[in-house]
């Protein structure tokens, strides 16, 4: 991730329609963003925080194997046909998404990651 990699969610307040965001690099503190529609303040625990970061660490690691991914596929087999899609092309056309539970609600965390590089 080249760049901050901002996380966004919706907010989870009913009648708004904000979109929280904060940035990876303060995955590592006590995190506290404000919805900009309504200002709904969001804090984020410790165990909350160690799961962001787990999943950024697995982004990192995709991003570190990106040499290999060229020769890398998933199969998506229905009865005696098998799809064969390129890993690669799932990472350049595909949302990155986490969802976590939080009180009574879930949540859908959006990170915005570059795509992998084409290889020529």
């Amino acid at each position: 991730m080249e760049k901050a990699g901002d996380i966004e969610f919706k907010c989870v307040q009913e009648e708004c329609d904000g979109l929280v965001q904060f940035s990876i690099l303060n995955v590592n503190q006590h995190i506290s963003v404000q919805c900009p529609s309504c200002h709904k303040d969001y804090t984020f625990n410790k165990d909350f925080s160690d799961k962001i970061k787990k999943f950024v660490d697995l982004i990192l690691a995709v991003r570190a194997s990106e040499d290999i991914l060229g020769n890398t596929y998933v199969a998506i087999d229905v009865d005696n046909h098998s799809v064969r899609v390129p890993y690669r092309l799932l990472l350049t056309r595909l949302n990155t998404l986490l969802t976590l539970q939080i009180g009574t609600q879930e949540i859908i965390f959006k990170f915005r990651v570059e795509p992998l590089q084409t290889q020529a």
